[in-house]
């Protein structure tokens, strides 16, 4: 069995003081890297009001781990001959300081239900790459909407890929 004298022993401790003096001089202690790292690579699910401004154009506000505008623009909308189903594609931004994003989704809305679901990918910005997923309602009226039909529900970011 090899013996490990007391000059390895210090050594080893005095560099990891070293290690957590330097990194509290930059500025960043350890508990808060941990906390980034998680906040990075965590799923992330965000609030959303949004209403039609003039179609195909959408404004609204977004809440929960972004929080600031929303802007979008429907690109497709098919309706199905009985009128249930509607075929959509669109691009949502975000506007939330340095949690902005751009991103392109496809799904469709149950008018019986007047429940949709959307998904795609952000193109830009904060997480791009990463897979968003959009639940929303159709609202008689909303919170922070103007007047009339609005819609409310989610939008679920997933962890951001690596290259």
């Amino acid at each position: 069995m090899k013996k490990i004298d007391i000059q390895t022993r210090v050594g080893g401790l005095v560099s990891a003081i070293v290690i957590l003096i330097l990194v509290q001089i930059a500025g960043l202690p350890v508990a808060a890297l941990d906390d980034a790292r998680d906040h990075q690579s965590r799923p992330v699910e965000i609030t959303l009001t949004k209403w039609i401004t003039g179609f195909p154009l959408m404004a609204g506000v977004v809440g929960g781990d972004a929080e600031g505008s929303f802007v979008g623009e429907v690109l497709q909308f098919q309706q199905s001959a009985d009128g249930r189903i509607i075929r959509l594609e669109a691009v949502y931004e975000v506007q939330a300081g340095d949690r902005s994003f751009t991103a392109l989704l496809r799904g469709g809305q149950n008018n019986e239900t007047g429940t949709a679901i959307l998904d795609g990918v952000i193109l830009g910005g904060w997480r791009t790459g990463a897979s968003v997923h959009v639940k929303y309602q159709v609202m008689a009226a909303c919170d922070d909407a103007p007047a009339g039909v609005c819609f409310q529900g989610t939008i679920d970011i997933a962890q951001p890929f690596k290259d």
